[in-house]
């Protein structure tokens, strides 16, 4: 399996770090804006997903939470890679249940030749398959 088959079900924004590390230090956001003199307001978009982690603002957590700037980018490029793979694979899904629904036949009829018949029910009860003995 390759990194590229690997995609998360929610992709998490770099503001959770930001909020995970406020919760740690014991900080509110008004003493995050104070110390690194980035807005309010801007501060509370970020932690709730609204705004991306610029270089500008990277730099200032640096600063304010002594964690390299390039971690604080790195979790925005990550943020923005999972989104887009997120969104791509649910394009992909939702076409082909498109494409399964627009055509003539949904059942697949196959022959398996079983010889232990509680084997074969457990198959049946598991995967829902129905069959006819």
């Amino acid at each position: 399996m390759s990194k590229k088959d690997l995609i998360p079900f929610v992709a998490t924004h770099p503001g959770e770090m930001i909020k995970d590390e406020l919760r740690a230090r014991g900080m509110s956001q008004r003493q995050l804006s104070v110390i690194t003199g980035i807005k309010p307001s801007v501060i509370s978009e970020t932690i709730n997903g609204k705004r991306n982690v610029s270089l500008a603002m990277a730099q200032s957590l640096e600063r304010a939470f002594e964690i390299p700037a390039d971690v604080w980018m790195n979790l925005q490029v990550q943020y923005n890679l999972d989104s887009a793979n997120i969104d791509s694979r649910e394009r992909i899904d939702k076409h082909a249940s498109v494409t399964a629904k627009g055509s003539k036949s949904e059942t697949v009829s196959v022959t398996i030749p079983v010889r232990d018949r509680t084997l074969f029910r457990e198959l049946v009860r598991k995967f829902g398959w129905v069959c006819m003995f």
